[in-house]
């Protein structure tokens, strides 16, 4: 990987090339923005700015292949390629990878507090997503019961969820980004650094009075920001778990299943969910201590 990562730095219009060929196909998003955290890591703020307006430049001519709105792929790869450099730039700045997740997280959680307030019911942009959802849900075989029910249960929560997929794709993008930078150190510190993730108590205290709140009380704010808190508490957990097997030498077996629980449709919810818990309950009583104290 390290060579890899050498070899797309040593001439930029690699990267370029790379990030503006991914950034229109959704799967790869996140890919496309870690590249271009990784040249802000690199080069600077500056020479990732004119990295990302190269690549959404040179992304527009295949808005014709793709057969969409030339407008609209310059648009969407815009805002993926700035999202990366964004990243860099605030990680660049703060220089701990604990500090850049939780301003992700403040950020997303202004953004959904935001669309809490401005549409307190479903608009009409989300209207046409489930009615897309809708068709798709018709053409694989369900029936109209089965889709009003899925409309009807996921209209409230949509925003919320939208708002939580943004956060993951950046997320990945931070993490993969600063991931490959650090193959270009010396003395990587991308594994200590991810062992330390924690929300602290300026994110962490609204985020548990938040998650404790939605056992008794439901509203607008509370769906838009569940979501983005579970998965913030989601990375949390992972980075507890990781810490764990790091102190105590234990196998990469041992963290293979937990990914594989992660990926399978039927257990995925459950082990988010017991995640979740295990950053939750680090925020407060810290059970990485013990492994500090080893040390």
């Amino acid at each position: 990987m390290a060579g890899l990562v050498q070899w797309l730095l040593s001439r930029r219009y690699r990267l370029i090339i790379l990030a503006a060929v991914l950034a229109p196909i959704p799967v790869v998003l996140s890919v496309s923005a870690a590249l271009m955290t990784l040249e802000t890591l690199y080069r600077g703020p500056r020479n990732g700015v004119f990295s990302a307006l190269a690549a959404t430049v040179a992304g527009a001519p295949l808005a014709w292949i793709w057969g969409v709105s030339p407008t609209g792929m310059v648009l969407e790869a815009g805002a993926v390629l700035f999202a990366g450099v964004a990243l860099g730039a605030l990680l660049r700045r703060t220089g701990s990878l604990a500090l850049t997740y939780q301003g992700v997280a403040l950020v997303c959680a202004a953004a959904a507090l935001s669309a809490a307030m401005l549409w307190p019911e479903p608009g009409a942009w989300v209207t046409a997503i489930l009615d897309r959802l809708s068709e798709v849900a018709r053409s694989g075989g369900a029936t109209e019961e089965q889709v009003s029910s899925l409309v009807e249960n996921l209209g409230p929560y949509f925003t919320g969820l939208m708002v939580a997929g943004i956060y993951l794709q950046l997320m990945a993008a931070l993490l993969l980004g600063s991931w490959w930078a650090s193959k270009t150190q010396e003395e990587s510190q991308f594994g200590r650094q991810f062992r330390q993730l924690r929300l602290g108590r300026l994110v962490g205290i609204p985020a548990t009075l938040l998650m404790a709140s939605s056992l008794l009380l439901d509203g607008t704010v509370i769906r838009n920001l569940f979501p983005l808190a579970l998965f913030a508490f989601w990375f949390q957990g992972i980075a507890v778990v990781h810490a764990w097997a790091w102190a105590k030498r234990w196998s990469a077996g041992f963290l293979v299943p937990m990914y594989v629980l992660l990926i399978m449709p039927v257990t995925a919810a459950v082990t988010i969910l017991l995640l979740a818990s295990v950053g939750l309950v680090d925020n407060w009583i810290e059970l990485r201590g013990p492994l500090a104290r080893q040390s």
